[in-house]
């Protein structure tokens, strides 16, 4: 549970609110002491939706749903408002991790515990099936744990099979990697049925069993495409319920169990029964569940909770956190506290400070913080502030030269696995800024700083709020890594800083919607553009295979789902193969390719992972092309595979400076600078940052800011020592022009540089 923030209110018709337990898009979950004690899961919606069209009736409708369930595995709704300006429902709060959190912090569940764990929701199915509905949206998340097992929630949008709201045709509903081949289709009314929660439990009992979604994860249309062609992944599911898994996760409806079958199925050991169960549970998991129990039972009760809160005709409380909006010290309330989400560290608080501050035990913690900020704010005003988070004073302004000054940033892994990649963009960074501070005559001054995120997604997202805090950052280059550019891109686009990467290659990086994200590179999913004519010209190849490493993920899902794509339309023969993600033996794929007439072979996967594929060609000696996308470009395959890498092909969007002729120069300046040849990404790095400040330089002076920044470098185009650079109007991406994706091929244990990679 977190801390109430200042603007949360502190009861909603009665309800004592004490903290929160999630939030969203469409609102926030409050822990809350009903007014006749038990407490509740209080989820309240955004007032903005309920003046939508319709909405009202259909949360009418989610409650009148949920109140039709009365079994004893899905939680009871207790009480609810769809009138109120902020409509709001409460169901019984049950103090227990949900299966995602419990399997994901713990680990999988043992055979006894997968079975009770299915009985029992399948005894939860066949009552919503009984009273007519379908739940539609059954995943992890949606599943908590109790002592005697497990819990169903959330029916918001269950609905009967020829209900038409929510089911019309083209629409999918519900959470990918846990849908229906029929959902994934979304073929409309009268086709998803009962049937269908069948397929989604089968997708948590493997979950549960292996701690990965049976589908992978990646994009979504990634998971819809898998949910309906491809074959489930159940290595490492148990055998006690792996035959119930797999007839729950046939294609055909028409093959899978009802939900009477299930129970009966998974009857053993009391799986249909009441009562507690010892031991269904890991003991860290029944553990955590005692400690969240106890910890409910500390909360303030009924009576030392009844505090006088106004309410307005339409039920929304007036009151805030323990202290009236009003009462708020200025500047805190309004949300301009030091860590941004108007509690100025609430985030540090527990649910002690919390409950101690409700019952009159003591200010807590979380106030004297409130107050704390508003000291900070009211003795240095922006300044002071500026100086205890960042430790001096960074805002652009003159340096002792007389001229303004700014700062380029560099985010990235310095230290962490991807380290060889963060430094090289680092060193590209600082190189342009020095160039740029040598010239004589300069307008400003330029300042380099760097971050080091270890590669570590929590650390890139905190640094990114950090260089957003500073206001001379006008933009950054980075980060290293897809995962740490997911974490930090929220921030900087909230701030509107410019953030440039170079080497991340997720499409879903570009198509995520943020506004100063440039994607400066093609992504990973239009490299098979330029290893499907490799492999036809030079390659020599007649039929080519594919294999889809599921251990690669979302990057091998794109890979060797647009290859497939490209070779089908053009009717190029080939053999697609899957191979699962804890499958070390790529024998029988490799078999199976060959045997289906394969003289060739496209592998989408992790580095690690394609050493074992290339020392399996070599046992079967394949003497065909064998190629793959930029994760092989790395010098731990060249020592996992061997011998075995020799003649490996891979298609990347990364230079090799060194010998590269429109590189020379700069080569030559990072040898000096540097002692040593520019390492891959380095170039790509210093053009970056020689198109931020040719951008900046074309600004007059009042108007060096982060949007305008942005706004130039969006509607320019820089010829750079790599590629050109030019920006897709309104988006992330570069503009495809053919350039901008390198061949490397495996030349004497080590990787040569071939240039250009053919586009037709």
């Amino acid at each position: 549970m977190e801390p109430l923030r200042s603007s949360d209110p502190s009861r909603i018709a009665g309800h004592r609110l004490l903290g929160r337990l999630g939030a969203g898009g469409m609102g926030v979950v409050y822990l809350a002491r009903s007014p006749v004690g038990p407490l509740v899961a209080l989820k309240v919606l955004q007032a903005e939706y309920a003046e939508e069209e319709g909405f009202k009736e259909r949360f009418r409708r989610e409650v009148a749903v949920a109140r039709r369930i009365t079994s004893r595995w899905a939680v009871p709704v207790v009480d609810a408002d769809a009138d109120a300006r902020a409509p709001w429902l409460a169901t019984a709060f049950v103090p227990g991790p949900s299966l995602a959190e419990a399997v994901t912090a713990y680990g999988p569940l043992t055979g006894r515990g997968l079975r009770l764990l299915g009985g029992r929701l399948a005894l939860a199915l066949s009552e919503v099936h009984r009273a007519g509905l379908v739940h539609r949206d059954l995943k992890p998340g949606n599943v908590l744990l109790a002592h005697d097992g497990p819990r169903l929630i959330d029916f918001g949008i269950a609905r009967a099979p020829e209900d038409t709201v929510l089911t019309a045709t083209g629409l999918v509903v519900g959470t990918p990697g846990y849908l229906s081949p029929e959902q994934a289709l979304g073929q409309g009314e009268g086709t998803v049925g009962p049937p269908s929660d069948l397929f989604s439990l089968g997708c948590v009992l493997a979950f549960a069993a292996t701690g990965r979604p049976p589908f992978g994860s990646g994009p979504v249309d990634a998971l819809l495409y898998r949910a309906v062609h491809d074959s489930p992944d159940l290595d490492g599911v148990p055998a006690s319920v792996l035959e119930v898994v797999r007839r729950c996760l046939e294609k055909d409806p028409e093959r899978r169990p009802v939900a009477e079958d299930v129970v009966r199925e998974l009857a053993e050991d009391g799986a249909e029964e009441g009562g507690d169960a010892p031991g269904w549970l890991p003991e860290a998991v029944t553990r955590l569940i005692a400690e969240r129990s106890t910890a409910a039972l500390g909360l303030p009760d009924v009576d030392n909770t009844q505090v006088a809160v106004a309410e307005d005709p339409a039920g929304r409380p007036e009151g805030t956190a323990g202290e009236s909006a009003a009462a708020a010290p200025d500047g805190v309330a309004g949300g301009t506290a030091p860590d941004g989400d108007g509690s100025a560290g609430a985030g540090e608080d527990t649910a002690k400070d919390t409950a101690d501050d409700a019952a009159g035990r003591g200010p807590g913690r979380r106030r004297l913080l409130l107050a704390g900020g508003a000291v900070v704010l009211a003795a240095g005003g922006g300044t002071g502030l500026w100086a205890l988070t960042r430790g001096e004073d960074r805002r652009p302004g003159a340096t002792s030269s007389g001229r303004a000054s700014y700062t380029l940033a560099a985010q990235g892994d310095l230290s962490g696995e991807h380290r060889e990649t963060g430094r090289a963009q680092e060193r590209g960074l600082r190189l342009a800024v020095e160039e740029f501070n040598a010239r004589t005559g300069r307008p400003y001054d330029l300042r380099a700083e760097v971050v080091d995120d270890k590669g570590d997604p929590a650390t890139a997202a905190r640094l990114a709020k950090e260089l957003t805090a500073d206001a001379s950052v006008l933009a950054v280059v980075g980060p290293s890594t897809d995962a740490t550019a997911e974490a930090a891109l929220p921030a900087y686009d909230a701030a509107l800083l410019p953030v440039v990467a170079v080497s991340p290659g997720a499409i879903t990086l570009a198509n995520g919607g943020f506004r100063s994200f440039l994607h400066a590179r093609l992504p990973d999913t239009l490299m098979p553009f330029y290893l499907a004519p490799y492999l036809r010209g030079p390659g020599r190849s007649r039929t080519i295979g594919i294999i889809n490493d599921r251990a690669g993920d979302a990057y091998a899902w794109e890979i060797s789902s647009t290859i497939s794509r490209l070779l089908q339309k053009d009717r190029y023969p080939s053999v697609p193969k899957v191979v699962g993600l804890l499958r070390a033996d790529f024998g029988p794929a490799v078999d199976a390719m060959v045997a289906g007439g394969a003289d060739s072979v496209v592998y989408a996967g992790p580095h690690d992972r394609a050493a074992l594929i290339a020392r399996t060609l070599r046992e079967r000696d394949f003497t065909g092309a064998r190629v793959s996308g930029p994760a092989l470009l790395d010098p731990r395959f060249l020592s996992a595979a061997r011998e075995a890498a020799e003649g490996w092909v891979i298609a990347a969007p990364v230079v090799d400076a060194s010998v590269k002729p429109e590189a020379r120069t700069f080569a030559t300046a990072y040898g000096r600078r540097y002692g040593q040849a520019p390492p891959r990404w380095a170039a790509e790095a210093y053009d970056v940052s020689g198109m931020l400040l040719k951008a900046l330089s074309t600004l007059p002076k009042g108007r060096r800011t982060r949007e305008d920044l942005l706004a130039a470098v969006r509607a320019a185009t820089y010829r750079g020592i790599t590629k050109a650079f030019a920006f897709q109007p309104n988006a992330a991406s570069l503009v495809i022009d053919g350039t901008g994706v390198f061949l490397w091929r495996v030349e004497r244990g080590r990787f040569v540089y071939a240039g250009p990679a053919p586009l037709a």
